[in-house]
């Protein structure tokens, strides 16, 4: 696989306030409680507006929170309406996602909800536990609801950590980083985030009628050979420590089965087709001939034709709990191994791929058109399963 810089070149780095993931909180308070828990709760019934989604509100609004990260509805809260999360990426802050939030509000099919999160500061897993802990809390209020989760770049690894703890708190394995911080021991994993009150105490994927991800150009290789800088950045920027593509993260990411009502649908911008160059690391439809061979074996049944390339195994692992998956993997069993053209028509009707550079995706009306079918046809589901 070609192994690119991460999202080429790197915005001027940013601090935000340090994370403090120690407070415990009830799962499901009828009202923010009382400080000193009024930090950890992480569905906010203050609404956002639209003044409300840069960098400087969301660092105030995780300073106030401690650290923790906090889903806030935006504009009026309609609480009948499907919800309707937005997760972005690294370096970015709420107002990204701003056009997908306007969108919501206009069809009316929906009710936005912004996740603020420290992209920089805190583990992803870390992060991953806040979005779980307010869409468990978000069931409390609207029970059995139907969620879209909408996740732009690395915010598609911390909704996927969401939704492995919402189906097994536990899943992050312990172990120990070395040499953090002059040398310390610092441990880390689910048994102690459990006693600290940052993850889900029981599993309560069942409290939930549907959970759709849609994953928006996500990186779901991690990068390879971090340059001097970003291992620089590591003591104080712990988000590129999980972005590795051998980290315990990536490479434990896709472990948890999610029942059938937890989808994951991918969506990838294309360059190319904007007339622009390359600015992230390898996706899927980025693959080159070799690679798509490497895949067809591996859906055939043969894992062991991914090598040990971590950047391959963590891309193929995202692939196989796309939903699409079970289709294309039963059209090459009854066709066999295709030519790497045929094949990689097949990946990109299975991972549609959008027209924009990585952030300009965001924008693109394909996106919304997407978003407003999945609305309806999940909508739909949903009234035929109850």
């Amino acid at each position: 696989m070609s192994k690119r810089t991460f999202f080429g070149v790197r915005r001027a780095a940013r601090r935000k306030p340090a994370s403090d993931g120690d407070r415990r909180v009830p799962r499901c308070p009828a009202a923010p409680p009382a400080s000193p828990y009024l930090r950890a709760y992480v569905l906010s019934l203050d609404p956002f507006g639209p003044d409300d989604l840069g960098e400087a509100r969301e660092r105030a609004l995780l300073a106030a929170h401690g650290g923790v990260g906090v889903l806030a509805p935006y504009g009026p809260v309609r609480a009948a309406l499907r919800p309707l999360a937005l997760v972005h990426g690294i370096h970015g802050h709420p107002g990204e996602l701003r056009a997908l939030a306007e969108h919501a509000l206009k069809a009316g099919g929906a009710q936005p909800y912004l996740f603020a999160y420290d992209d920089l500061g805190r583990y992803l897993d870390r992060s991953g536990d806040d979005l779980a802990r307010a869409l468990a809390q978000l069931a409390c209020h609207t029970p059995r609801p139907a969620v879209v989760i909408v996740a732009h770049s690395m915010g598609g690894i911390v909704a996927r950590c969401a939704l492995n703890s919402l189906v097994d708190p536990r899943w992050f394995p312990l172990f120990s980083h070395r040499r953090l911080r002059r040398g310390r021991v610092r441990v880390r994993g689910s048994a102690e985030a459990v006693r600290a009150g940052v993850r889900l105490e029981t599993a309560c994927a069942a409290d939930f009628a549907s959970v759709d991800l849609v994953a928006v150009d996500t990186p779901w290789s991690g990068f390879f050979a971090p340059r001097l800088d970003l291992r620089n950045l590591w003591r104080r920027e712990r988000t590129w420590v999980d972005m590795v593509s051998n980290s315990t993260v990536l490479t434990r990411l896709h472990d948890v089965a999610l029942p059938t009502h937890f989808r994951v649908h991918h969506l990838e911008a294309d360059q190319a087709a904007a007339g622009l160059a390359a600015d992230k690391i390898c996706s899927l439809g980025d693959l080159d001939d070799a690679d798509l061979l490497c895949f067809q074996r591996a859906i055939l049944g043969d894992r062991r034709a991914l090598g040990r390339d971590p950047l391959r195994r963590n891309l193929f692992a995202a692939l196989a709990a796309e939903r699409s998956f079970p289709t294309l993997a039963a059209d090459l069993r009854a066709s066999g191994v295709r030519d790497a053209s045929a094949f990689r028509a097949e990946l990109r009707r299975a991972v549609p791929r959008l027209a924009g550079s990585h952030t300009s995706v965001l924008t693109n009306s394909a996106l919304f058109a997407l978003l407003d079918e999945l609305l309806v046809r999940g909508a739909t589901e949903v009234r035929r399963q109850a």
